[in-house]
């Protein structure tokens, strides 16, 4: 039985953000893997669309966030408070750490990451808790 649960999901996704490199993420999906934005109108399929995407994000991020303060993002650690209560999830802000615009929830089975959604912070409370793994 593997013991990889939502929680490792969001270290591993806040680990890359705070990073800037989704390698040790991707490396936790399922070749079938979704993921789904509500700033998007269509659902990402794919490990592979997935790599392609958030590699591409995280490198116009890093180019911006040399010159530009406000580019930098956050991924901090924490608990959804209302809608799907008590989920570890990832909070993300950019330019200060107190701007938290969005919030990652996972879904995990067998061991891998099966789906991710971005959604506003709005609908699923919000419980921070000041770590940001790097």
């Amino acid at each position: 039985m593997n013991d990889f649960i939502e929680a490792d999901a969001a270290r591993a996704f806040a680990r890359a953000w705070n990073r800037l490199d989704p390698t040790e993420f991707l490396n936790l999906l399922i070749p079938e893997a979704r993921y789904a934005s509500q700033w998007v109108f269509d659902e990402l399929e794919g490990k592979q669309a997935i790599a392609d995407y958030l590699t591409a994000k995280m490198r116009t991020i890093k180019n911006h966030a040399l010159h530009n303060p406000s580019a930098k993002v956050f991924a901090e650690l924490g608990k959804t408070t209302t809608g799907l209560a008590g989920r570890d999830c990832v909070f993300m802000a950019q330019g200060r750490k107190e701007n938290v615009t969005a919030v990652v929830l996972f879904e995990v089975e067998g061991g891998m990451i099966k789906r991710y959604d971005l959604c506003i912070p709005e609908l699923l409370g919000v419980i921070r808790s000041g770590v940001y793994p790097i």
